[in-house]
């Protein structure tokens, strides 16, 4: 027995053949496994640092006379104690006198940007090579008011205005305590803060640094 098929049978299932081979859209039946709560669109993440918006400097040309000044009072910081320097290789281990504000942390980076850029060798392990002690004071403070009116550089003027102005200081000493060499000079910061707002007695930023013994992990017995 022969059954004939009309053409038009043939012809309706090969285009539903095809159809079901075109194209289809990825997420048209696959899940997606997430669904959007909205269409908001995505932005630029708020910076980390510094933590503090009062602590940005959104003024480019305070951000660039700030960068100067201080690149001008650590060259002539680190020139008085050039001689001191170790020229054989020792490393030289940096460390802000305790406690220490936002200007010793500037401090801290711009003299190791310094002494870097002279070839030498840093290091943060304790014990290790030289230590060169930093300190930056605000000229409001008396006792480092009276130290700044002996640096050759500075001249200062009866009641002058002394905000902005910071007594730098730096002392090298080898692994035994002996000073070797150093150095002081008067930075003028203007658009330095010597306090940010903090509960009264935490305005200090904590100690930069390894300050305490590491907790052994295995013990003797």
């Amino acid at each position: 027995m022969i059954f004939r098929i009309s053409t038009n049978l043939v012809l309706t299932a090969a285009l539903f053949t095809l159809s079901a081979c075109a194209q289809q859209s990825p997420n048209q039946w696959i899940p997606r496994g997430y669904s959007y709560q909205d269409n908001t669109p995505l932005s630029s993440p708020a910076p980390s640092s510094p933590w503090l918006k009062e602590a940005e400097i959104q003024d480019t040309e305070k951000l660039a006379a700030s960068t100067a000044a201080w690149q001008g009072a650590i060259f002539e910081l680190v020139d008085g104690i050039q001689s001191a320097l170790p020229v054989d290789g020792s490393p030289v281990n940096v460390k802000a006198l305790p406690p220490v504000t936002n200007q010793d942390l500037a401090l801290d980076h711009y003299v190791r940007q310094a002494l870097i850029q002279k070839g030498l060798t840093l290091t943060t392990t304790q014990g290790i090579g030289l230590t060169l002690t930093i300190n930056s004071q605000p000229l409001t403070n008396e006792a480092a008011l009276k130290q700044a009116k002996t640096v050759p550089n500075f001249e200062y003027v009866e009641d002058m205005d002394v905000k902005g102005f910071y007594l730098l200081t730096a002392k090298l000493s080898d692994s035994y305590g002996t000073l070797l060499g150093e150095s002081k000079t008067v930075g003028v910061f203007p658009h330095e803060k010597a306090e940010y707002s903090r509960i009264p007695g935490l305005s200090i930023a904590p100690i930069a640094g390894i300050n305490n013994d590491p907790t052994p992990i295995y013990e003797r017995d």
